[in-house]
């Protein structure tokens, strides 16, 4: 009788992990879309910068079709649109402004950013990540220092322990996009005219036609050349008066 009770009590107790495992790939198939959608969401917001950048870019002047325009362009996509306080060093610069940016500007790495992990948190980005990204754009004299970054109608939320960020399900969209007015070169630097044109300035117009983008406001920025690209030196704001 032992027996017999012992082999019943076994399959009871197989039944149920059977039963348990059937559930657990229940929540797993149904996580799956969850988690896809998540990603697709985030890069399509990302893809919203090209679009808007690629809409300014027809209404900006011809030089900015140049190779080396658009590697400046795409190097203050997030600067632009974060658009930090004025500074005329990168050391007085606004730090959780420069995080932000670093963010933002990683978040653009496909390659990348399709490793991470995501959950309902959002997408898990490391904070070593942030880092690199930080120091490669920013140089190393100013350090970073990891916190929550709060920006035009997002934050990240920074995990101590897990040294994370948590970049939100409902994605991120700059407040403004670039558009190159003039270059300088003095040695190894390169001085910026540049045009900040926010989205509520590319219209569509009723025929169908899309409205010249007009810059809101201009910016004086100064960019360091490096081996790797450039490192941001100061943003200094430009009075209409000074802008011709």
């Amino acid at each position: 009788m032992k027996e017999e009770q012992s082999a019943t009590d076994r399959n009871i107790a197989g039944n149920f992990m059977e039963e348990i495992i059937t559930i657990e790939k229940k929540e797993k198939k149904k996580k799956a879309p969850f988690i896809a959608g998540i990603v697709i969401l985030i890069f399509a917001v990302i893809g919203i910068v090209s679009v808007i950048n690629g809409v300014v870019s027809l209404f900006s002047p011809e030089k900015d079709s140049n190779e080396e325009y658009k590697e400046y362009s795409q190097y203050l996509t997030w600067v632009v649109g974060v658009d930090p306080a004025p500074f005329s060093d990168i050391l007085n610069a606004d730090k959780d402004a420069l995080r932000n940016i670093a963010i933002c500007s990683l978040l653009e790495d496909e390659v990348t950013t399709s490793k991470y992990e995501v959950t309902e948190k959002g997408l898990h980005v490391p904070a070593k990540d942030v880092e690199q990204k930080y120091y490669s754009m920013f140089g190393t004299e100013s350090p970073i220092i990891h916190a929550n970054v709060v920006g035009y109608g997002y934050e990240f939320i920074y995990d101590v322990a897990r040294e994370i960020y948590y970049v939100p399900i409902t994605g991120v969209s700059p407040a403004f996009s670039v558009r190159i007015e003039a270059v300088k070169r003095t040695g190894g630097l390169v001085e910026l005219r540049v045009g900040y044109v926010g989205a509520s300035s590319v219209e569509v117009m009723p025929d169908g036609t899309l409205k010249a983008a007009q810059p809101d406001k201009y910016a004086d920025i100064t960019l360091k050349e490096t081996e790797k690209g450039f490192n941001l030196i100061s943003v200094m704001t430009v009075t209409e008066g000074e802008h011709q």
